[in-house]
């Protein structure tokens, strides 16, 4: 069965994290600020009003207020309330922003801003990959290539080993910083791969083939090919990723 946005969002390894009520009630806000249902300007709902919601204490409420205010959604000002910031100042990264971004259905603008991201690094890291990568690696590469094409179209397992090919070819850069980079967006990657694979705009047999050139360039040590075939993989995603949220977009709800 074919997972849902909300499902990967949850399947990566923060989803292993014990949640309490202060993370709840922010991620349940956090969700309504950047789908913009409070919009920026705007002041939350009280103290009261949440408590009351959501059936928890105030300290809950506070804890929850403090962590959308450490990713920069909001601020509080005395006699003001709590307002919404602006989204330039929101930590997009941070992964519960991210994960909160791609619940459900996403914005396709968004999405165009996420792999517009990833066209920026992934090719590179691919072509870095291509002179620096170690026989472990490559064969990590290797094991989550043939589990992504073995796997049932859309399912978890698929999703899981195309996030792991990806991630191991950012580690094959031995670059730290887009090691981190790689970790920070893995909520985002699993809710695209599973637009991606879902997608019947690409053929499976077409989308497994195009990651296999990536992996064979890389293999062979040719790194402007295997940048460029990073890059058509990118690309062929987010035109798949774009009109599978447009046809959530317009089903009934």
């Amino acid at each position: 069965m074919a997972m849902t946005g909300a499902e990967a969002a949850s399947s990566g390894p923060r989803a292993q994290k014990r949640v309490g009520l202060p993370d709840r009630v922010a991620a349940a806000l956090g969700r309504r600020i950047v789908s913009g249902l409070i919009a920026h300007g705007n002041v939350i709902p009280t103290e009261p009003e949440i408590q009351t919601e959501f059936g928890v204490s105030r300290t809950a409420v506070r804890e929850a207020v403090r962590l959308l205010s450490a990713k920069g959604l909001t601020e509080t000002r005395p006699k003001t309330g709590t307002r919404v910031r602006p989204p330039a100042d929101w930590n997009l990264l941070d992964p519960d922003v991210l994960g909160w971004h791609l619940a459900d259905c996403p914005a396709p603008q968004f999405i165009e801003d996420l792999f517009e991201m990833r066209l920026i690094f992934e090719p590179a890291a691919a072509e870095i990959a291509a002179e620096r990568a170690d026989a472990e690696l490559l064969s990590r590469m290797q094991t989550a290539m043939d589990a992504m094409a073995a796997a049932p179209r859309g399912s978890r397992a698929q999703v899981e080993a195309d996030l792991a090919f990806h991630k191991s070819i950012l580690e094959a850069s031995g670059n730290l910083l887009l090691r981190s980079l790689g970790s920070l967006i893995e909520s985002a990657l699993s809710v695209t791969f599973g637009l991606n694979w879902r997608s019947r705009s690409t053929s499976h047999k077409e989308r497994i083939e195009m990651h296999r050139n990536v992996l064979e360039f890389i293999k062979a040590g040719k790194a402007r090919q295997a940048g460029l075939a990073m890059h058509r993989l990118i690309d062929s995603s987010r035109s798949d990723s774009i009109a599978a949220v447009k046809r959530q977009q317009k089903e009934p709800t």
